[in-house]
């Protein structure tokens, strides 16, 4: 009986919005939303010494029945990318320069776009291992100061090198602390083997702050890198009966033809269901 009613008012603390951590960094437990089979979508509030700060689009991907697939083209709306893709789920991937190619090494479909060394890239984002090697996960993430890659060792099709790596597998925070903010997008892989993408809704974290913060939640991450940041942070969902577009307050900027310009993106990461 006392476990019946001690899981109720957990249930009423989640529903109501109540954080359930305590300590410095604290969150609402997330309510999935379906948008597919091993895929789902989440918002939660992030408070900072009981102060709400933040807001988060969380989607949460299970490889077993999602594939991952790395594009870059002539830079384009992240909403142009979805429906070229026909893709559930599309967010921004890494930093480019100013000829708009990638300063680090990405992988689309096996072919090489990038430097494959560029000592600033701490981590690297992998899926679709080539073959079906069970030894290989559909996707992870490296920590490239521990792994060595090359051309012919890699096994993977489809890849992200970025910077930096703000958690590692041993729970080490791996960013410095300084006080620069800006919207952010990071890609995780939590405990169970599922890949979380993070997108803020506000300028509020330091990447310090973020990796404190996954840290300390309760979403069971093993490893986090974070990925373009600024205006180019963007996660955009559409199934047949949802639409997200994060940061929400972008939405109505997007549309103005001043600021288009500001927010087109040359690589995407998209998130697509495997055949049944």
């Amino acid at each position: 009986m006392a476990a019946r009613i001690l899981a109720l008012f957990l249930m009423c603390w989640a529903w109501l919005g109540t954080p359930l951590l305590a300590g410095e960094w604290s969150h609402t437990a997330p309510q999935w939303r379906i948008l597919g089979r091993g895929l789902s979508f989440a918002e939660i509030q992030v408070f900072r010494q009981e102060k709400v700060v933040d807001t988060l689009a969380v989607v949460k991907v299970d490889p077993a029945s999602n594939a991952f697939r790395v594009r870059h083209q002539h830079p384009r709306d992240i909403r142009a990318w979805q429906q070229e893709l026909a893709a559930p789920v599309v967010f921004n991937a890494s930093y480019y320069g100013k000829d708009l190619l990638p300063v680090g090494l990405i992988l689309s479909d096996g072919n090489a776009i990038g430097p494959w060394r560029n000592p600033q890239m701490r981590g690297m984002f992998v899926a679709e291992p080539k073959g079906l090697s069970p030894d290989l996960p559909r996707a992870t993430i490296l920590d490239l100061t521990a792994t060595t890659i090359s051309a012919k060792n890699l096994p993977w099709t489809q890849g992200v090198q970025s910077y930096p790596l703000l958690l590692d597998y041993k729970g080490r925070i791996r960013v410095f602390n300084t006080p620069k903010t800006a919207q952010r997008t990071v890609i995780t892989i939590d405990r169970s083997s599922n890949i979380l993408i993070f997108n803020t809704n506000e300028a509020y974290f330091t990447l310090y702050d973020f990796a404190h913060f996954l840290k300390a939640s309760s979403l069971e991450i093993d490893s986090a890198l974070n990925l373009d940041g600024g205006s180019e942070a963007q996660l955009y969902i559409k199934t047949k009966d949802f639409e997200k577009f994060s940061p929400s307050s972008w939405e109505n900027r997007l549309r103005n033809f001043l600021d288009h310009q500001n927010f087109l993106l040359p690589t995407v990461v998209a998130v697509v269901p495997r055949p049944d």
